[in-house]
């Protein structure tokens, strides 16, 4: 028998992060696109962006070649893709240069499944790349990799927004909603198969 799920978060009643999530406006839209295998992802951190910044779109897919809303934001709006690149600028960097965003696009999927998106559509190549500052670590405790600072999407959003509008508290609901959820997820996993799993990586 099916358990039953909030409608919302769409997670395990057990599970529900909502009492974390109160929507809040960011400084710029965010625009996430999505991996398909990324969307019933048990801890798939592109929802609580959803469901915690008013002004985040998802969309879902690998190539938005010929997607309409897509292009529709790159011909009318300022965009910036957040990619780690060797001539992506750092937030404040980025702002001298060309002032406030209107949009920042993120890569939601691991990092095989990123790079296959930023491939199959180049005309993000075209735009400003963002990267955010160095020596960040993840709280994200229950993902193997070989990259501390490796940081999830919500984890990279939030820091992106609050290096965009200069508020170090920004968004913080989110946070608080991701790290219930990963709490929940050790605690239903046992704490014993936790520490032998994955505690050494976060020391």
């Amino acid at each position: 028998m099916a358990r039953a799920q909030c409608q919302r978060c769409e997670r395990p009643l057990h599970f529900c992060i909502c009492r974390h999530l109160e929507p809040e406006l960011a400084c710029c839209e965010l625009l996430i696109l999505q991996h398909p295998d990324e969307v019933k992802h048990p801890l798939n951190t592109a929802r609580i962006a959803r469901l915690g910044i008013k002004n985040c779109t998802v969309l879902i897919g690998e190539d938005f070649t010929e997607n309409p809303q897509l292009q529709a934001i790159l011909e009318q709006k300022l965009c910036c893709l957040l990619f780690p690149h060797d001539e992506a600028l750092l937030p404040s960097e980025y702002q001298k240069h060309h002032g406030q965003p209107d949009v920042c696009i993120l890569l939601d999927g691991t990092w095989r499944k990123a790079r296959k998106i930023l491939h199959l559509n180049p005309q993000l190549h075209a735009l400003p790349w963002i990267t955010l500052p160095e020596a960040l670590e993840s709280s994200y405790r229950i993902r193997k990799t070989p990259n501390q600072s490796a940081l999830s999407t919500i984890e990279a959003a939030v820091c992106l927004m609050r290096e965009l509008s200069g508020d170090s508290s920004a968004h913080q609901h989110c946070l608080d909603s991701f790290q219930a959820m990963i709490d929940r997820q050790i605690e239903a996993m046992g704490r014993d198969v936790y520490e032998k799993n994955y505690s050494k990586q976060s020391n």
